[in-house]
């Protein structure tokens, strides 16, 4: 077999298998948000997607170009794309097998999920009525200080 050959079928592996992975991990991050709610894992299913997108241009690019890198690095730009963001803690006795499916120990109800979701919506508004009554404070304070002088 043809060296060349062999070489261009081992980066296409790579690049099969990292889009697998991706798309594996993606549907993980999917149903662990459908499970919990929580939003940390809908963001990452979210990079997911995108950096499912970026990985399959790169693969369809080996049919297209000749260069070989330029596919490779759009697969590694992909998989630091997909790369791990600040999660809840879900799984605490869960298996091996459990985990590797998403399966987890914490199932919240849709009502649950709701309510968590408007108290954080009204902490963000609460921040942002404190944000601007500090900001109409300010102006006053310097409004007054130019008064002064």
């Amino acid at each position: 077999m043809d060296p060349e050959i062999l070489i261009q079928t081992i980066q296409i592996g790579i690049a099969v298998f990292a889009y697998v992975t991706i798309l594996f991990l993606t549907y993980r991050d999917l149903r662990i948000f459908r499970r919990t709610g929580y939003l940390s894992y809908r963001k990452g299913a979210l990079k997911g997607l995108l950096a499912s997108t970026v990985v399959l241009i790169g693969l369809l690019l080996f049919f297209f170009i000749s260069s070989a890198l330029i596919c490779l690095a759009f697969v590694f730009v992909g998989l630091m794309i997909n790369q791990k963001g600040k999660r809840e803690q879900i799984f605490t006795t869960a298996g091996t097998w459990s985990r590797f499916t998403g399966k987890t120990d914490i199932v919240r109800s849709p009502e649950e999920i709701r309510a968590d979701y408007e108290r954080i919506q009204a902490e963000k508004k609460q921040m942002e009525n404190e944000k601007e009554k500090n900001d109409i404070r300010e102006k006053r304070k310097e409004q007054r200080e130019k008064d002064e002088e």
